[in-house]
């Protein structure tokens, strides 16, 4: 067995450092076919002087400020037709970023700690909607159950309270007569079951003899 050590890989993409602040001599941005990067076009107010900012990978743009990235999103790039594709991928860039509030000074302001604490916040506020939802489901649960009913109008109903209510056991008004069931009659009805039985058979063959004859 060959034992081959781990790759060496990249974990931070390397990013050149973008100009900050340039909203204020921004003039637009084009997409140039012949280097197939992104030109920014800059003039400074007080000198009038012009200069470019040549953006070879969409990722660079990552680096620019807040504001830098609010220009660029509602100052659209612009492009010919056939090179529809490749420039919209800046501009695609550069809409995730104001989305997400993803800029050059983002991730200067925020530290593990605050990262973590806002890990903590989401697993709280989950935890709370989780409790809710089980709060919930248990009271629709005991109503289901009839444990605990939900607040209802008990207003008594004139037709409902008229009825008569039929007694299924003739024990169910005397407390005697159903001590005497539950302690000794129902054993005694079970033992009567076969000899009932063996009785309703015996009618049941006289019967039969009977038409015959």
């Amino acid at each position: 067995m060959l034992h081959v050590k781990c790759p060496r890989c990249m974990k931070n993409m390397p990013l050149t450092d973008m100009e900050q602040g340039f909203y204020k001599d921004f003039k637009g941005w084009v997409f140039n076919p012949r280097t197939c990067e992104a030109v920014i076009t800059l003039q400074d107010e007080k000198t009038g002087f012009w200069r470019y900012t040549n953006v070879l990978d969409p990722m660079w743009l990552v680096n620019c400020s807040k504001k830098d990235i609010e220009c660029l999103f509602f100052n659209k790039i612009m492009y010919f037709e056939v090179d529809k594709e490749q420039a919209l991928q800046y501009q695609k860039l550069v809409n995730v970023c104001f989305e997400k509030d993803i800029n050059s000074g983002h991730y200067w302001k925020t530290s593990w700690r605050d990262l973590e604490l806002e890990e903590f916040l989401k697993e709280e506020r989950h935890n709370e909607q989780m409790d809710q939802k089980m709060v919930e489901a248990s009271k629709r649960a005991k109503w289901i159950m009839g444990l605990h009913p939900y607040e209802t109008d008990q207003t008594q109903i004139e037709k409902e309270e008229r009825k008569i209510v039929r007694l299924t056991k003739f024990f169910d008004t005397c407390r005697e007569k159903r001590e005497w069931w539950l302690k000794k009659g129902k054993f005694e009805r079970r033992e009567k079951l076969p000899q009932r039985e063996a009785e309703r058979k015996q009618k049941q063959k006289e019967r039969r003899y009977g038409k015959r004859a």
